[in-house]
């Protein structure tokens, strides 16, 4: 069977299930060095209950008619991501040997998608490093982020820009290293979709788009893949049927943090230990880069030069006192 390697969000990943995430750099040996964070592994076919299985329960997210969407549980030795009748995820108590089995009845499309999702942001947010709810690309070098829950336009947004020249850098899960000037890694090859962007898909070249077992569409672009870059920025987006142009707002740090901690990656989280983990990082974070609300007219597509606008209505004050520090 076949092992992938892949290199995503500062991790070596190793998988029997092809995941749409940048390959690892390869020796001249024809290896990939160093020792995987994450190997996951198909297993067999089994039932996949809707009860939690045995331990400590870490996370979960109910549904509003009962039952779980998700849930994740930690015994002595072992963790188990569990989607009820689709498929549960297997690993040891670190989360980097993995074995997914999925349900007889459950679509095997699902499980990439889960993958190079959900999975990596759990197996981050174990660890304890920063992971926005968010998707990036590359402006000149740094990072601009689009962050907020679902259906807010991150990976839209990021999907136009990438199609405009600024390569992918994450869709949907995004690592920040900390620091006086943080980070980002590269983590995706794609951006998910939902239908209504429809239009940045009939742009697209040939082979380049295909359907995904949740019913988005797939976008193959151009992308951001090794050392992880500085970020510049990170935007709220708020689309807006009304509006004919970009409208700004920063937010102080307060307001930046209060905002944030509504998006989280892994939503349900309960295990004390990482969410106070999260919140520190996330409170550092606001101290050191901007973030900002911005108003955006609706699209796809985009009114002509919107999408302009709004890379130099947030990074272009950035900028500006960039030159003037390198000039003085």
């Amino acid at each position: 069977m076949t092992l992938h390697r892949y290199r995503a969000h500062g991790l070596r990943v190793r998988s029997t299930v092809a995941l749409a995430l940048p390959a690892d750099a390869v020796t001249r040996a024809g290896r990939s060095g160093g020792r995987p964070d994450l190997v996951l592994r198909a297993g067999l076919r089994r039932p996949v209950p809707c009860a939690d299985p045995p331990g400590t329960l870490l996370a979960a997210l109910d549904r509003p008619g009962g039952g779980r969407y998700y849930c994740f549980t930690r015994t002595a030795d072992a963790v188990v991501l569990r989607y009820p009748g689709l498929c549960d995820f297997v690993g040891d108590a670190a989360l980097r040997q993995v074995t997914v089995h999925l349900d007889p009845a459950a679509d095997a499309g699902l499980v990439p998608v889960l993958a190079a999702g959900a999975l990596l942001a759990v197996h981050l947010t174990l660890r304890h490093a920063l992971v926005l709810h968010a998707s990036a690309v590359d402006v000149d070098g740094r990072a601009l982020a689009f962050v907020g829950a679902s259906g807010t336009g991150k990976s839209t947004l990021a999907a136009a820009l990438a199609g405009a020249g600024h390569a992918l850098v994450s869709d949907d899960v995004l690592r920040v290293e900390p620091g006086d000037v943080p980070r980002v890694h590269p983590g995706s090859t794609e951006a998910r979709l939902r239908p209504a962007a429809q239009a940045l898909a009939d742009d697209a070249p040939p082979g380049a788009v295909r359907a995904t077992a949740d019913g988005r569409l797939a976008l193959a672009l151009p992308v951001r893949a090794g050392a992880p870059l500085p970020l510049a920025a990170c935007v709220l987006p708020a689309p807006n049927r009304t509006a004919s142009e970009v409208a700004v707002r920063p937010l102080s740090p307060a307001q930046a943090l209060v905002r944030l901690v509504q998006f989280p990656r892994v939503v349900g989280w309960r295990e004390p230990a990482a969410a106070a983990a999260q919140f520190q990082a996330l409170a550092d974070l606001v101290q050191v880069v901007p973030v900002v609300q911005a108003s955006i007219p609706w699209g796809p597509p985009f009114p002509p030069g919107v999408l302009a606008e709004l890379v130099e209505a947030v990074t272009g004050p950035a900028r500006s006192r960039r030159d003037r520090t390198r000039g003085a």
